[in-house]
């Protein structure tokens, strides 16, 4: 069952976050998730979202020292992984990421928790949206080996570098072009990949992901609430399947 045909509990957001993101990354996508209403018209409106920021310590401050509060600890969020619906991962400069890239890092654990999570049997299935150079963090994780994606123009070799497969594993390589957004299809078990371009992409992106999981409708008016002109010029995988 897809999100679309049942979106009766909040579909449960969750924003990955580090030291020396890229504001927009993140800020862009919560907007868009953030003003959709199940019932706009009544006296007691409900948000069809819920978001949650993660974050290893409580004051997460970017890469231009703007800072926000987590509402919940990496491990907290661990002890409920399978409650969120959609994991978004902004992105930051390239030496930020470069420190995330150790498997053994947080983030990253909680990313390959998240991607390996057993199939539902039952609701929606999972999305994750990467935002700009978020993109190198799915990379790492082999999360896009055989598939289609993309990141910002100035960081498409760097996906390329942390995409190349690995000598002795059974890897296929990963396709890495310009585009908006990508969406490179299923996981084995049923999560989506979605990769956007830099920064306002992300919005793009976002937008997409809600047409997938509430439909057209609700994307259009989410786009409408921003005032915001949505691009659509994607490049899908032809390997992803709806």
């Amino acid at each position: 069952m897809t999100m679309k045909e049942e979106i009766g509990p909040k579909i449960q957001v969750c924003f990955l976050m580090f030291h020396g993101h890229d504001v927009l990354d993140y800020a862009g996508p919560y907007e868009v998730f953030a003003n959709i209403l199940r019932n706009p018209d009544s006296t007691n409106p409900t948000h069809i979202f819920d978001i949650t920021l993660i974050a290893v310590d409580q004051l997460i401050s970017s890469s231009r020292n703007l800072c926000v509060n987590r509402n919940m600890s990496i491990s907290e969020a661990h002890a409920k992984i399978d409650e969120f619906d959609i994991l978004i991962l902004p992105g930051g400069p390239l030496q930020v990421l470069r420190n995330l890239y150790d498997r053994r890092s947080p983030e990253m654990k909680f990313l390959s928790a998240f991607a390996t999570l057993p199939p539902r049997r039952y609701g929606c299935s999972r999305i994750i949206l990467s935002v700009c150079t978020g993109a190198l963090l799915l990379g790492c994780a082999r999360l896009l080996c055989g598939r289609k994606a993309t990141t910002h123009h100035k960081a498409l070799g760097a996906l390329e570098f942390v995409c190349q497969p690995v000598q002795g594993r059974d890897e296929l390589p990963t396709e890495v072009v310009t585009a908006r957004y990508v969406d490179a299809g299923l996981l084995d078990n049923g999560t989506r990949i979605v990769t956007a371009g830099g920064i306002s992409c992300g919005i793009d992106a976002s937008l997409y992901v809600m047409e997938l999981v509430v439909g057209k409708e609700m994307a259009d008016v989410a786009g409408e609430i921003m005032e915001y002109n949505r691009n659509v010029s994607s490049s899908p995988d032809p390997k992803a399947t709806n």
